[in-house]
């Protein structure tokens, strides 16, 4: 722990201020978490055993949590550990039926819990960043086909009339926002 925590060197006023930055930076670290065996393997979105191969695969994305902030923390403190995030986010796009970037993926689910599709937000910070070795052509492929999904959650709608309208999908405001942000 102390490698990681070691990263950042805080000078506080009080020594109660430096325990809770620590604690804190501490808790960045627990999630996402590692999501293979020892050889590589995993079970896939499509339920299917998958290898990782080239990266270390990841899941418990939950990306609406963490995308403003934890994500380009980690382009900053663990740019390989985000770049294996990254391509576990790859994966789970070709793994998935809707041919969608996870939006909260937990093992070998999709969750669906949250809006927006902040996969794209995480890739486009790493690419702005110059951070990772994943294939940029293929996750602005992924990022395309996600924000294109029109029955998931008022995207049709949103790409029709450049917002989420109220009458026809709930959250209609936070979703505009979200998908805003995303595009």
């Amino acid at each position: 722990w102390n490698k990681e925590l070691s990263k950042i060197e805080v000078q506080t006023i009080t020594p109660e201020d430096k325990i809770t930055f620590y604690t804190a930076l501490y808790h960045t670290n627990l999630s996402p978490i590692l999501y293979e065996d020892v050889d590589g393997k995993y079970k896939g979105l499509d339920q299917n055993i998958h290898t990782s191969d080239g990266f270390t695969n990841y899941t418990i994305f939950s990306l609406w949590d963490t995308y403003r902030a934890l994500h380009p923390l980690f382009n900053l403190t663990q740019p390989q550990r985000n770049n294996d995030m990254i391509k576990s986010m790859l994966a789970h796009q070709e793994q998935s039926v809707h041919h969608m970037l996870p939006i909260w993926s937990h093992y070998a689910n999709e969750n669906w819990c949250m809006i927006g599709y902040h996969a794209t937000s995480v890739i486009a910070d790493a690419v702005v960043k110059d951070v990772g070795d994943f294939d940029i052509h293929q996750a602005l492929d992924a990022s395309v086909r996600t924000a294109n999904v029109d029955y998931f959650e008022g995207i049709g709608d949103y790409k029709e009339f450049h917002y989420v309208p109220e009458d026809r999908s709930h959250s209609s405001v936070s979703k505009t926002l979200e998908y805003a942000y995303d595009d």
